[in-house]
């Protein structure tokens, strides 16, 4: 239990540094502080801290690469198009990481605790929703990721006349933040519903 607590701690925490950092907004950081707050309200029970801990180690990689894409690949970047590839690119490679934790839960958890602890293997009610909302995170950077693509068509040898019909096709770059910011809320949300309903459910184990 310690050791999950610690983990899931530490990774909100340098999240949360990093985050606030690089980014140019101040969405990441509240994410950030809510993941932190969470894992205080989850320490006494394994199931939830551990869907908390998976959220919390991913946040701290994203910020590692928005960190290291702002201040070591964009200034030596002189196309948007390329910055765009890579920071899409970025995006999603994590929320894939993501979907893949969450698919093989138990088997980190069986990494993590050693199967010492049995309430790590209980369901959790949440899993499902959360697993469609991190799809769809997976669909907005796949998304952001191939209109980059349709708005530079030219770069990649197509006709100008042709191309430049796409050139104001934006709708994903125009509102990406929004757009990740929805299911990213309502997955924090999620865990803490998911830890309301387990500590009401049954008394929790310490």
């Amino acid at each position: 239990m310690r050791s999950l607590f610690s983990l899931a701690l530490l990774a909100s925490v340098f999240a949360l540094v990093l985050a606030s950092v690089a980014q140019a907004t101040v969405f990441e950081p509240i994410t950030c502080i809510m993941l932190f707050i969470l894992t205080f309200l989850s320490k006494s029970d394994e199931n939830s801290l551990l869907l908390t801990l998976i959220f919390a180690v991913v946040f701290a990689l994203d910020a590692v690469l928005v960190f290291g894409l702002k201040y070591g690949v964009f200034p030596v970047v002189e196309s948007y198009f390329i910055e765009n590839i890579y920071a899409y690119g970025a995006q999603l490679a994590v929320s894939l990481l993501l979907l893949f934790l969450l698919r093989h839960r138990m088997t980190v958890a069986v990494i993590l605790t050693r199967g010492k602890s049995a309430s790590v293997f209980e369901k959790n009610y949440t899993e499902g929703p959360l697993y469609l909302l991190v799809i769809m995170l997976v669909f907005i950077d796949f998304m952001a990721l191939m209109e980059n693509f349709l708005r530079n068509l030219d770069r990649m040898g197509v006709d100008e006349e042709i191309a430049k019909a796409f050139w104001e096709v934006t709708f994903f770059f125009d509102y990406f933040a929004y757009l990740k910011a929805v299911p990213i809320i309502l997955c924090i949300m999620l865990l803490y519903v998911g830890l309301i309903v387990r500590t009401k459910r049954q008394p929790i184990q310490n």
